[in-house]
């Protein structure tokens, strides 16, 4: 396990303000991290679907080995 302490990034940006690039970066990270989470949440919902489907079939006793 690697655990970060203290990080810190610098940049240096010609033209823009530092609130801009903030803006920026951290619509990108959001946009990633709300991508991740809503895979994650079809991933859920999909595997819940597929294990309720397996208990209804063996609580009907409907499996066939």
């Amino acid at each position: 396990m690697l655990t970060i302490n203290d990080l810190q990034v610098h940049f240096d940006v010609d033209g823009d303000g530092d609130a801009a690039v903030f803006g920026r970066m951290f619509a990108d990270h959001i946009g990633r991290w709300n991508q991740a989470r809503e895979a994650e949440r079809c991933r859920r919902r999909d595997m819940e679907r597929e294990r309720s489907l397996g208990d209804r079939d063996a609580a009907f006793g409907e499996l066939d080995w």
